[in-house]
């Protein structure tokens, strides 16, 4: 039993190089260690989380839940893009694909895909679009609290939306929605994604 342990180091050592070269292995690769109840190895395959590992190890210490994730994240290996400041491929069957856009269209789908997660309350993925001096300023909860108790929330977000259709002004590092007079939703680049910095 010995003997075999190297080698087993060895091809588990290979699995992971592989998994970091395509995102479709990296989804694989976590949806196996969810349904393998090896959290570890799964939250090493994660950029980490506002709360860090011990609130994933508990989100996921049922077996109910790991199997739904595991799940669901095979379903959206098939549809995964990978994007940059520059260029976005979208995977296609098992090809991958240049997505050729228009330089709007990533901020706007960047926005749109924020205020729909706040709209649909997931203060997690709304927390994990933000620019990084907002990340740091929030959590999850008191970002929640914030648009809860904050009685012109639902008039920005409505404003916001409703810019998603006005000329957006894409600048070096940043993208530009107005709302009118010096008003703008904002949203700065950072590691080639947009994030929002302002919504007013």
């Amino acid at each position: 039993m010995t003997r075999l342990a190297p080698l087993s180091l060895l091809l588990l050592g290979t699995a992971c190089a592989t998994a970091s070269r395509e995102p479709a292995s990296v989804a694989e690769a976590y949806a196996k260690a969810l349904e393998e109840n090896r959290l570890s190895d799964a939250y090493r395959l994660t950029t980490g989380g506002p709360e860090g590992e011990g609130a994933f190890l508990e989100e996921f210490s049922d077996e109910a839940a790991r199997k739904e994730r595991a799940a669901a994240v095979r379903t959206g290996a098939g549809v995964l893009e990978a994007r940059a400041s520059s260029v976005t491929l979208a995977r296609q069957g098992e090809d991958w694909r240049v997505v050729e856009s228009r330089p709007a269209d990533v901020p706007r789908a960047a926005l749109k895909k924020f205020l729909d997660e706040v709209e649909s309350r997931d203060w997690k993925g709304a927390w994990g679009l933000l620019a990084s001096p907002l990340r740091a300023r929030y959590t999850p909860e008191r970002l929640k609290d914030d648009f809860e108790r904050e009685p012109l929330a639902k008039e920005r977000l409505r404003r916001a939306r409703l810019a998603l259709n006005t000329h957006v002004r894409v600048a070096a590092g940043e993208a530009l929605f107005p709302l009118g007079g010096e008003r703008a939703v904002r949203l700065v680049l950072e590691d080639g994604e947009y994030r929002v910095a302002a919504i007013e």
